[in-house]
């Protein structure tokens, strides 16, 4: 279940798209996403846990490029899968950093976006 809160329709699209992407490619099971679309405040993207288990919430800032805004959902998806998996190293963002434009292209690739 993906849920969206604020943003513009293509905002909501994009997010949903990638989001539904990012479960499959991960192999996520059972997850919920909250979404909350904004200008930027205080970071580009962040992702937390919610007060259920497999629920996240993830705010993704509305003014980037779309490729900075696809990548940065794409980004806080990989922390959504290192918190399902239990599988990561340090804070995680080495590979959130490292998978987040390779992920992207993936998508466009792959005729998703």
């Amino acid at each position: 279940m993906i849920k969206v809160k604020g943003g513009k329709k293509h905002h909501k699209e994009i997010a949903i798209l990638t989001a539904e992407w990012c479960i499959l490619h991960f192999d996520l099971v059972d997850v919920a996403i909250n979404f909350r679309l904004e200008k930027h405040k205080d970071c580009w993207g962040y992702c937390v846990e919610g007060n259920k288990e497999h629920l996240y919430n993830i705010k993704i800032a509305t003014d980037q490029t779309l490729r900075d805004f696809v990548a940065t959902i794409v980004h806080e998806m990989v922390h959504v899968m290192q918190w399902e998996t239990g599988e990561w190293s340090g804070e995680g963002e080495r590979q959130a950093n490292r998978l987040q434009y390779k992920l992207t292209d993936k998508l466009w690739q792959e005729g998703i976006l």
